[in-house]
């Protein structure tokens, strides 16, 4: 009598395909890039290991965008580097194929947002604040002269040969210049009692439920644009003027440096660290500029400007 016999079969090792290729930063809900801007991406392969290099490419449904790296053979879990350079305004569907097999799709926008800056721009920035610290200069004019690189305007920034009109009195003064002239994206003026002491005292301390009013302030400001966002700002009523710089990059490293023409402030920060570091700065400033006055005292009311080009 015939039949099966179950002593010897071979078992069939199911393949654990990829699940999904997106974003290495899960944050990243939209992905955009400027004209001539070129920035490293990380994708990760979705699912779990298995051992098993597979075919991946990347199809463009229009020529908007270039990657440096279009097909690569991974495994899951593996990370894909490319470079993503933009070519012409527009959105670009990116097709993700494995073993030719159709497994999602990533959307890459090409768009010139007037408030977002390459690392190009603000390289111009950082070397005009080298410049200024090497020279001395004074806080409301270097950091003018910052935004005039940046934006590469010579007519409506200081420059080395001319003031170009700027009204540096106050910071008040040039601010209402620079929003005429449609240089502000956004604004925000902090009153004096997001601080302890109302004014009166070293601000040591947020007052309850301001203890993190500017990162929610330079968050918003942000949105899910990623790039460099400049901002133009000032502590203690106008004591001293800086720019600072957030880099979105990448929103899951978010970060940020202040610039200051008296000395170079290191590193990039982490940007959960905002708060405290102007915090730091209103206490450390307060007692220079409390000194000015007959008063002793200063007013702790502090202004943000979201920089853009017009």
């Amino acid at each position: 009598m015939g039949g099966v016999s179950y002593g010897n079969y071979v078992k069939i090792k199911r393949e654990i395909f990829p699940t999904s290729v997106n974003f290495e930063c899960t944050k990243i809900t939209e992905y955009n890039i400027g004209i001539n801007e070129t920035k490293e991406v990380r994708f990760k392969v979705g699912g779990k290991n298995d051992d098993k290099k597979r075919k991946i490419e990347f199809v463009l449904n229009n020529t908007n965008i270039s990657l440096s790296t279009k097909e690569w053979n991974a495994e899951n879990e593996w990370i894909l580097l490319t470079k993503i350079t933009g070519k012409t305004e527009g959105e670009t569907i990116i097709t993700i194929k494995v073993e030719g097999t159709t497994l999602n799709s990533i959307k890459i926008k090409c768009i010139n947002y007037k408030d977002v800056f390459s690392e190009k721009d603000v390289k111009r920035l950082i070397n005009e604040n080298k410049i200024s610290i090497s020279m001395h200069t004074a806080c409301i004019i270097a950091a003018d002269k910052q935004l005039g690189k940046l934006l590469r305007d010579n007519k409506n920034f200081i420059t080395e040969t001319s003031n170009n009109g700027a009204n540096v009195y106050t910071v008040y003064t040039r601010i209402e210049q620079l929003k005429k002239k449609g240089f502000l994206a956004n604004e925000k003026i902090f009153p004096a009692d997001t601080y302890k002491g109302k004014g009166y005292y070293e601000p040591k301390e947020y007052t309850s439920g301001n203890e993190h009013v500017i990162s929610s302030f330079l968050s918003k400001s942000l949105g899910n644009r990623l790039g460099y966002h400049i901002f133009y700002f000032t502590i203690l009523d106008g004591y001293h003027v800086l720019t600072l710089v957030v880099d979105n990059n990448v929103p899951c490293e978010r970060k940020f440096k202040i610039y200051d023409q008296i000395r170079d402030r290191g590193s990039y920060i982490d940007f959960i660290e905002i708060d405290n570091e102007l915090l730091k700065m209103n206490t450390n400033n307060w007692p220079g500029a409390a000194s000015l006055t007959e008063s002793k005292t200063v007013s702790t009311k502090f202004g943000i400007w979201k920089i853009q080009r017009k």
